[in-house]
């Protein structure tokens, strides 16, 4: 678990690849159940309900692994799939457990402090950082350079954003 633990740390730190991991879809399940874990915990901190953190969960995580999926067969590589959606779940619950402290830092009621500004900074960061851990495993899964795959991370965080909003009803 530790060594787990050490790749998706050294592949968020752009030192590893997606096809460092192995095909194995034992631990592409693992990832997947633990980054729904991490979205859920995150929902929560940020004061979403249980099923509408689950419902949130779960439409990202289809949007996700659908376009990753679409997007490797059209380019006639779909047996990267679940190296590259494993890589991609698995960095994104590391970064969604790390987003826990900043996000608990903005205090109820709106109340604007020092802390609170800390907090932001520090998940505005974490944001970034994401979408360059992102765009570092496109690079990798489809062969383009390093700022094509942190421009198709962004333009997909927006989409997914815009389609889960308007799904859930702005919530």
């Amino acid at each position: 678990m530790q060594a787990l633990i050490t790749f998706f740390v050294e592949l968020c730190l752009l030192r590893r690849g997606p096809q460092d991991l192995p095909a194995a879809p034992v631990l592409f399940w693992v990832t997947l159940v633990t980054d729904l874990g991490a979205g859920l915990l995150v929902g929560l901190v940020s004061g979403l309900s249980l099923g509408l953190g689950l419902v949130q969960g779960i439409a990202e995580l289809a949007l996700t692994l659908g376009l990753l999926y679409a997007g490797l067969y059209f380019t006639g590589h779909p047996g990267r799939f679940i190296q590259s959606a494993t890589a991609l779940l698995g960095s994104g619950a590391l970064i969604g457990f790390l987003a826990v402290l900043p996000l608990s830092l903005n205090p109820q009621g709106g109340e604007e402090s020092n802390v609170a500004a800390l907090g932001a900074f520090l998940l505005l960061t974490l944001v970034a950082w994401s979408m360059v851990v992102t765009g570092h495993i496109v690079r990798h899964t489809f062969g383009i350079s390093l700022g094509q795959g942190v421009a198709v991370a962004i333009i997909f965080e927006i989409s997914a954003v815009l389609l889960i909003g308007a799904f859930l009803g702005g919530a």
